[in-house]
């Protein structure tokens, strides 16, 4: 497997994962994704890879990487410690 179809399966991962959210914020959930846990590296060559066709990319992440962000990422959202979610607020995690 080549490290462009490692970046596609890794990105696809991602669209599965996030699909179950409104596309706004799947958007911006694979997008945040992206740049918060993938090198620099990997982003470059994933973008390298869209803008040579984008062959095997979800449309979801295909959308990510192009479309300006708008919405609240879900992940920030579930990733905020009791402080950002108020005193009642569960810290379990």
């Amino acid at each position: 497997m080549s490290g462009a179809e490692k970046l596609v399966r890794m990105a696809n991962q991602m669209a599965d994962f996030f699909r179950a959210y409104p596309p706004e914020e799947a958007r911006a959930g694979i997008a945040e994704h992206i740049r918060a846990f993938w090198t620099r590296r990997m982003i470059e060559d994933l973008h390298r890879h869209l803008a040579a066709g984008g062959q095997g990319l979800d449309p979801l992440v295909i959308d990510a990487l192009k479309a300006p962000i708008r919405a609240e990422s879900p992940t920030e959202r579930e990733a905020e410690g009791p402080a950002e979610l108020g005193q009642m607020a569960s810290d379990a995690g």
